[in-house]
């Protein structure tokens, strides 16, 4: 809007207060503001909700316009540090007008508001109200009703006195003694007894309905709800076979009934006389005749197909001409009307809770944001207008979590959430590769274990120089698994201690002939070790030698250990790789028998399910390929419990 300006040091402020106001209704505006600044006095028009800056006026006129606004209003001039208020009656090429003037004092001086109430002009039937065929016939319905509550409810500025004096003159009749109670009179209705409610004069909402009930009303209008105790009067009035239509300041027919159990109103009563709810907002109308289509967004194809489930390709948006303001012109109201049925009132009386409330609501009723859309389709406002004016956190309900979130811009796309849903799974299981393997070596662990147990055994019997030999696996599971380390030939008896790290599960084996013996005399004679080395090394002399077979052997390459003492005796001890105190002695190398099979089968196989599970990032040792096989390992090296030899000399 471009400003308007006046040559306010030669015209009079009589004149220019005039010109505000004619050009003010002729713009049909809905309010006018004064905003009084430190150097000058900004006016500015809402039309079709929006505030517009119309002109500015310097501060040498600035009293002069807030006074003359005061006369008009029939205000006191001389009190400027309270807020007041007033009436200007307006005439404008024969039409009357009525605004209503709040002063309020501010840091600068006084701002003035002026609300117009064009209700002689707006105020229509209700099938010219832009309401659905269906929506109007329901409103119909409830204000034909002998007895019970009906209610219109919605924000400020949203309609709701134009739509209760609709319905006032739709059940218009001289056989209906009608009775309404405002604050105050907006429009003069012939036929109906408006009563105004003035404080100073001992006439308020509870005394006024108080008389009203004495009058032998049909039916009683009530502006507003102000308070808990007007609406507990209004819902007593309805018991007593009155028809009472009131409005309330909630957004939808769901926090409607939720606001009404808050008031301390029992829901019995609420139940039984509440026969319907029109809930509305206001939203611009697209100017007729420079509103154009054009291809919709992905954004708008979404939502609507996600609401209305329907493909749109095409809307209508805003252009812009002479007689219309940025391409709206006027404001339409959005309406969602929900009739109370027997199931509802069921479930208020019986205390149901919240969702089930809603889904009976919206079981057989349209929700506001639904007839916005279909609004949008029909060309009457643009897609920008329903998202203005819509709450998805009331107007949707939680099954419509996805939309609210797109709504909102949280998310790209309403399928995002779903997808991700779908594909966590798969690459959670697409990581962990070794759990698979552990559980086919659990499956059929046998086979590894033998052929580990012979690779072993063909080196023991050849390693008996002080270098490593490192023989190529074929198994690929057990080259993972099995770690042996090198160990440089020692002759000390001292017994060594591998410190605990994590226990693995112990798994029993029964031990051979040899290896029973080796235990029966560790028993008898443990406090004798030499000579139960002596008889070892007997039963381990029977058992004949196997030729390792050297052909595809690679070149012995010694390994560099961190700890080769502890590691040697984790490789060979019996007990299944606790890696809990043990104890293990050397002895010389050179025998290796049949009888050591129990003892590498449990290492080895403990040494599998131990190795696959934990992560290869841990192992502070390199991992290799092939199987590092220790130089001199010795026979009769480990006692099944090695603890126990050093516990038994202690206690001798």
């Amino acid at each position: 809007m471009t400003l308007r300006e006046f040559d306010y040091e030669k015209e009079p402020v009589v004149s220019i207060v005039k010109k505000i106001l004619t050009d003010a209704l002729n713009m049909k505006a809905s309010d006018i503001h004064f905003d009084p600044t430190s150097t000058s006095l900004s006016i500015k028009f809402r039309i079709n909700g929006t505030l517009q800056e119309y002109t500015i006026a310097p501060d040498t006129v600035k009293s002069n316009i807030t006074t003359r606004i005061k006369i008009l209003s029939n205000m006191n001039i001389t009190d400027s540090m309270h807020p007041q208020t007033g009436t200007i009656n307006f005439e404008v090429e024969g039409k009357h007008h009525d605004l209503r003037v709040s002063s309020l004092p501010v840091c600068d001086g006084e701002k003035l508001v002026l609300s117009i109430h064009n209700y002689e002009n707006n105020i229509k039937s209700l099938s010219k109200m832009g309401l659905t065929p269906v929506d109007t016939e329901k409103i119909k319905k409830l204000v034909k009703s002998n007895q019970g509550l009906v209610l219109i409810t919605g924000t400020t500025s949203s309609g709701k006195t134009t739509t209760m004096y609709a319905m006032l003159k739709e059940i218009q009749s001289k056989s209906l003694n009608i009775i309404s109670i405002e604050d105050p009179v907006k429009l003069k209705i012939d036929g109906i007894n408006q009563v105004e409610i003035a404080p100073d004069k001992g006439i308020t909402y509870k005394s006024a309905l108080k008389h009203v009930m004495l009058q032998d009303p049909n039916i009683i209008c009530i502006d507003d709800l102000i308070n808990d105790e007007i609406a507990r009067e209004a819902i007593r009035a309805s018991i007593t076979g009155r028809l009472v239509i009131s409005s309330i300041y909630t957004k939808n027919a769901y926090t409607t009934i939720d606001n009404l159990l808050n008031m301390d109103i029992e829901n019995y009563l609420l139940g039984a006389n509440l026969n319907g709810i029109i809930s509305q907002r206001l939203v611009k109308q697209l100017c007729p005749k420079c509103k154009e289509k054009r291809y919709t967004t992905e954004y708008e194809k979404t939502i609507i197909k996600k609401l209305l489930n329907k493909d749109v390709q095409e809307l209508y948006y805003p252009k812009g001409c002479e007689e219309c303001h940025n391409g709206y012109v006027g404001q339409i109201p959005i309406v969602e009307v929900v009739e109370i049925s027997d199931e509802i009132r069921s479930a208020i009386t019986n205390k149901k809770d919240r969702k089930t409330i809603r889904e009976l609501l919206y079981n057989d009723n349209t929700p506001i944001i639904i007839n916005g859309f279909n609004k949008v389709l029909e060309g009457t406002t643009s897609f920008n207008e329903i998202i203005r004016i819509t709450d998805v956190k009331i107007d949707l309900d939680e099954s419509q979590n996805d939309i609210k979130e797109y709504i909102l811009g949280n998310t790209t796309t309403i399928e995002t959430t779903n997808e991700i849903k779908v594909e966590e799974p798969t690459k959670v299981e697409d990581i962990p590769n070794s759990e698979v393997q552990v559980v086919e070596q659990k499956e059929e662990p046998t086979p590894v274990v033998e052929e580990q147990h012979k690779e072993i055994k063909e080196e023991v019997v050849e390693v008996q120089a002080p270098t490593p030999v490192v023989v190529k696996e074929t198994e690929p599971v057990v080259e993972q698994v099995v770690e042996t380390k090198q160990e440089e030939p020692t002759k000390e008896e001292t017994p060594i201690v591998v410190e605990e790290t994590t226990p693995p599960t112990p798994q029993k084996q029964m031990p051979t002939e040899g290896r029973r013996l080796i235990e029966e005399v560790n028993e008898l004679f443990s406090d004798d070790v030499e000579e139960f080395n002596i008889l070892a090394e007997i039963l381990n002399d029977d058992t004949p030698e196997e030729t390792p077979t050297n052909e595809e052997q690679p070149t012995p390459a010694p390994v560099e250990t961190e700890e080769p003492k502890e590691e040697t005796v984790e490789t060979v001890e019996e007990t299944p790789v606790k890696e809990e105190t043990s104890v293990a002695e050397t002895q010389p190398v050179q025998e290796t028998t049949e009888e050591q099979t129990p003892v590498v089968e449990e290492q080895v196989t403990e040494e599998v399910k131990e190795e696959v599970i934990e992560e290869p990032t841990k192992v502070e040792e390199p991992v290799q390929q092939e199987i590092n096989v220790p130089a001199p390992i010795e026979a009769n090296v480990v006692e099944e419990k090695p603890t126990t030899i050093e516990e038994d000399e202690d206690d001798e």
